[in-house]
């Protein structure tokens, strides 16, 4: 392998963790400012985790580089324990504890609505909930949208950006929707809004029908890379045409295949295969300005903060397994696998977007009230405040103890289920 054949595989990965990292020291340094504006004592301020690679011995914080490039962290005096010090967190007003320890979420947030900002600047036009036009064929105006509606609200949930319309109708793979639109001035809503649902993201294929490409459900089904596809519900095919006009025909998408693996036939029934909903209109786009800009960064950075709720909640329903779920090994893979396209075709939107997203989700996820996360601190504040004296320190630090041994065994538990996609090659899409 030559040099510029090593890079090219490197340099993303390179670039997955700088970004990943970034995304953690903006979320430590919002802790660290805001000890150091109230002065509060800090003994180290450390990016990674592990053993420490690099590290520099300033005048009262020691400041350090550690080799693994997930996490990271400030060590307050009195943080974990009793202190004498007049400067110690522990000996801190209530109010100011409280603004040191949510700032670190606080500027994920504000991170992820600045590259919100760069996002839609860089577009041509800014997107609005209003539909435009019908692609041909389209059957959701057969069922009352129209022309000029401006979507409020899908199923229920309240539409802040373009963003959501999209997200909306992937989150309900019924291909039925429930919409609240503004039509001259009045609000209608329209029940049963029918969209056309197609197969996608299953395999790639040759035209002799052969697959090369074959997703993890597909796999978990029976499938294989490299099996020719002889016939589906019992019509043979022999091209990539008659493929996909089987696939086509069956509107519930399952279908009994019969393959060919080397030189053996293999059945497979009730082959259940992904369906994604067939977007059949555009949104309308205005002209840019200031104003339009930074409302419309708002309106996706709502939007991409309310997802993580959304989907811890449909985790916690079921909608979701571990398959699902990706840790930093998956993160960092995902991240560096868009920089490659981005490289490649010199757009690194997708990119920027990736990054809004997570710093996002990191700064909510951390303010979720759950022991040995930032919230969990908090929710223990708010207690001293309601109650005007705080929990003993013993009892709280067993709490945050047994949560942080909670959350590092699900992390281990989705690290392995990373490295499994990795080594069995289903990928993370």
């Amino acid at each position: 392998m030559d040099f510029s054949t090593a890079l090219s595989k490197i340099l993303p990965f390179a670039i997955a963790v700088l970004f990943f990292g970034l995304i953690i020291f903006i979320h430590e340094f919002g802790h660290f400012i805001f000890a150091k504006l109230f002065g509060v004592k800090v003994n180290e301020f450390a990016i990674g985790m592990g053993p420490t690679i690099l590290k520099k011995q300033g005048k009262e914080t020691k400041y350090a580089l550690r080799l693994l490039p997930f996490g990271g962290f400030v060590s307050m005096e009195g943080e974990e324990e009793k202190s004498e010090d007049g400067r110690a967190f522990c000996n801190q007003k209530v109010w100011k504890r409280m603004i040191i320890i949510a700032a670190g979420a606080v500027m994920n947030l504000i991170l992820g609505f600045i590259v919100c900002i760069f996002l839609v600047s860089g577009s041509e036009l800014v997107g609005t909930n209003e539909i435009l036009q019908f692609y041909e064929g389209a059957v959701s105006s057969e069922s009352g949208l129209a022309v000029g509606d401006k979507i409020l609200k899908i199923d229920g949930k309240r539409v802040y950006s373009d963003y959501d319309i999209s997200y909306f109708m992937q989150r309900n793979s019924s291909g039925k929707y429930d919409f609240t639109v503004e039509r001259e001035g009045e609000k209608i809503t329209l029940e049963d809004v029918t969209f056309l649902k197609r197969t996608s993201g299953n395999f790639y294929y040759r035209e002799d029908c052969t697959v090369y490409d074959v997703s993890a459900l597909l796999k978990d089904q029976g499938f294989a890379d490299e099996d020719m596809i002889l016939s589906i519900n019992g019509s043979s095919v022999k091209t990539a045409e008659e493929l996909i006009a089987q696939i086509d025909a069956d509107k519930d998408f399952t279908y009994d295949f019969v393959l060919k693996r080397g030189e053996e036939e293999i059945s497979l029934s009730q082959v259940k295969l992904n369906t994604a909903t067939v977007f059949d209109f555009s949104i309308l786009g205005e002209e840019k300005n200031v104003l339009n800009v930074l409302s419309s960064a708002l309106g996706y950075s709502v939007s991409m903060g309310r997802m993580v709720y959304l989907s811890l909640f449909d985790l916690i329903r079921g909608q979701y397994g571990l398959n699902d779920l990706a840790g930093p090994i998956g993160t960092v893979t995902v991240i560096a696998d868009i920089a490659q396209s981005s490289m490649v075709n010199v757009d690194w939107s997708g990119l920027f977007m990736m990054m809004a997203m997570i710093t996002i989700n990191i700064g909510l996820f951390n303010l979720l009230p759950v022991p040995a996360l930032d919230g969990g601190h908090l929710f223990f504040m708010v207690f001293e405040v309601i109650f005007r004296k705080p929990v003993p320190q013993k009892y709280e630090s067993w709490i945050h103890a047994a949560g942080l041994i909670i959350l590092l065994g699900f992390m281990a538990l989705i690290s392995f289920s990373d490295i499994w996609k990795l080594v069995s090659g289903r990928g993370f899409y």
